[in-house]
């Protein structure tokens, strides 16, 4: 970790600017990945020569189903299991769901994990094509549609700051009960029928989520 930054409130006052004007300017930093903040720490300055601090720039359906620069590792191997939650959100007809688990490392440090929840059918499927690895580059969305009739056409996500459970802590590098972003994403076809359910967390040291909007033209 480099040398802290002067807070908000310093840069405003060197400068003569308001502390919005500097939030703002922070945000389109760390969205450019120049700069990272830690909570309850500051804002540090990227070390591009000793990164450890992914940055996920996201824009398409296409950039979720990549993890450019990033390996996985499974922890656990596709299995059927009874998850009333996930076959709900899942609009499943019971409560089995087909379930695995990963990590993921960029430049050799983990930085998240996932626990990614299936429809049977689709899940068996996955499992018997053995075209996941079980360590490598890819992700299990990307290999997925690939076996799938259809294609992924969209996603619903919620984004969460929670306290990091301590079963989660030690496969992230993280500190149990320190923030960590946790991603909800269910993955959805062309009929509107969801593929796939995956609940993440990320260590917030390593990692930085960039979402590109732009205005409506019509």
């Amino acid at each position: 970790m480099g040398e802290q930054m002067p807070t908000e409130v310093e840069l405003a006052e060197t400068y003569g600017v308001s502390r919005q004007t500097v939030r703002r300017a922070f945000q389109d930093l760390v969205g450019e990945g120049l700069v990272y903040r830690v909570a309850g720490r500051g804002t540090f300055p990227t070390n591009f020569s000793q990164q450890r601090h992914y940055v996920r720039s996201i824009g398409a359906i296409e950039d979720l189903q990549a993890f450019a620069g990033t390996e996985m590792e499974l922890l656990q191997r596709i299995e059927l299991i009874p998850e009333e939650e996930a076959a709900l959100r899942l609009e499943l007809p019971t409560k089995v769901v087909a379930a695995l688990a990963l990590r993921r490392f960029y430049e050799g440090a983990p930085f998240g994990l996932t626990h990614v929840y299936l429809p049977p059918e689709l899940g068996q499927r996955l499992a018997e094509s053995e075209a996941l690895p079980a360590k490598g580059v890819g992700t299990v969305i990307g290999t997925l549609e690939k076996l799938m009739p259809g294609t992924v056409a969209g996603a619903n996500q919620v984004i969460t700051a929670v306290p990091t459970p301590a079963e989660v802590a030690p496969l992230i590098d993280g500190e149990a009960g320190e923030p960590c972003l946790r991603t909800d994403r269910t993955y959805f076809d062309t009929e509107g029928t969801p593929v796939e359910l995956a609940i993440s967390f990320y260590n917030s040291e390593r990692y930085s989520y960039r979402l590109q909007m732009r205005r409506r033209t019509t």
